[in-house]
């Protein structure tokens, strides 16, 4: 029979860990989020109609420079498609790198310190100090998307080609993309 996992005091730590990383996520999250909330509304005010889009559209699918880095750019080019084509990967790119950040910084720096032994001394359990990391980083981007989807929800009332379930679409995939990253870097 295998001994259950001992998850003693997880709640104090992962508390102790958000309150020490706080500023970092929100270092993190706060650029994101005005990325995303500025961009639809650039893109409307230099791109209005669809005619003004087309060359753009066009010159962005035949460019293998940008198809390499960015994937084919949908047609016919609604302001939707290019946040998710354009502003999507720049997301997708720096959520990726926030995840294995925090997470590795989560997980290394009591290490480091001599904090785990210390923390083990007093009675947490012993998958704590690897647990209350992943749990904080999943809540760190869970936050990250959540403040995604809002503001393109808030944005659909401003920009008429965005749509809600595209709002939350590119939200959910911030979101599964730093939870792999985080599940990597565990």
């Amino acid at each position: 029979m295998t001994a259950p996992v001992d998850l003693r005091g997880l709640g104090t730590y992962a508390r102790v860990l958000w309150r020490r990383l706080r500023l970092q996520v929100l270092a993190w999250c706060f650029p994101l989020w005005l990325l995303v909330a500025v961009t639809p509304p650039a893109y409307e005010r230099v791109y209005p109609s669809m005619r003004t889009r087309e060359l753009l559209v066009n010159g962005m699918r035949e460019m293998p420079g940008t198809r390499l880095l960015y994937g084919v750019l949908p047609k016919p080019g609604r302001i939707g498609q290019l946040v998710q084509w354009e502003t999507g990967t720049y997301l997708l790119i720096c959520v990726s790198l926030m995840a294995v950040l925090l997470t590795c910084r989560a997980m290394r720096a009591d290490e480091d310190d001599g904090l785990v032994e210390l923390q083990l001394a007093v009675g947490i359990g012993r998958w704590v100090p690897f647990v209350a990391p992943v749990v904080v980083s999943w809540g760190a981007i869970a936050m990250l998307a959540l403040g995604v989807g809002v503001i393109l929800t808030g944005l659909t009332h401003l920009v008429a080609e965005l749509t809600v379930p595209g709002a939350w679409t590119l939200a959910g995939s911030v979101a599964n993309a730093g939870w792999a990253f985080i599940a990597l870097s565990a």
